[in-house]
């Protein structure tokens, strides 16, 4: 019966022992998967296919918008470098997970695409862009980053570039 006691009775402080015996919660961990035997990456991946329709068109809509987001970051450059504005600039197909690699396939106008191959060190770390342009729509993407044209680095805010700018061209009121 002391054992009993000690087991169920208040724990120092008042506390019931039950609740002292809890650790404290902390943040809550993310739900993840350790897949270790072949049979569980199947059953994995059959788990992957039994998603819902819905689930499925969320999905690859957020993926879709998330490549669009990448392609946006490149397109000012891009048109400078080429020395053109595009008329649309629409993902239209990608590859590559979108966090350390993507290879997109951009709409640039009716019948133009440029493909853009970028890659960065982890998520947070600025993105490496080349690119290839005059392209079709039935162009496949090229997977070796040799196949695309650097991109020019983006100028920082202190690099002013002043040719061109003369005293009559400037009005200040």
């Amino acid at each position: 019966s002391s054992l009993g006691a000690r087991v169920h009775g208040p724990a120092p402080g008042g506390a019931p022992r039950e609740m002292a015996a809890m650790p404290e919660r902390g943040q809550m961990r993310s739900v993840t998967e350790y897949v270790r035997s072949p049979h569980q990456q199947v059953a994995a991946k059959l788990g992957l296919l039994a998603q819902s329709p819905s689930q499925v068109a969320a999905k690859n809509y957020f993926r879709q918008a998330e490549a669009q987001g990448i392609v946006d970051l490149f397109r000012h450059r891009i048109e400078r470098d080429l020395e053109e504005d595009f008329e649309e600039w629409t993902v239209a197909e990608y590859e590559g997970d979108l966090v350390r690699k993507a290879i997109l396939k951009v709409r640039a106008c009716e019948q133009d695409y440029v493909h853009i191959y970028a890659t960065r060190l982890a998520r947070g770390e600025p993105w490496v862009c080349r690119f290839a342009a005059n392209k079709s729509k039935e162009d496949p993407l090229e997977q070796e980053e040799e196949a695309y044209n650097t991109l020019s680095e983006r100028t920082h805010c202190g690099d002013l570039d002043l040719e061109g700018c003369n005293v009559n061209a400037c009005t200040m009121m």
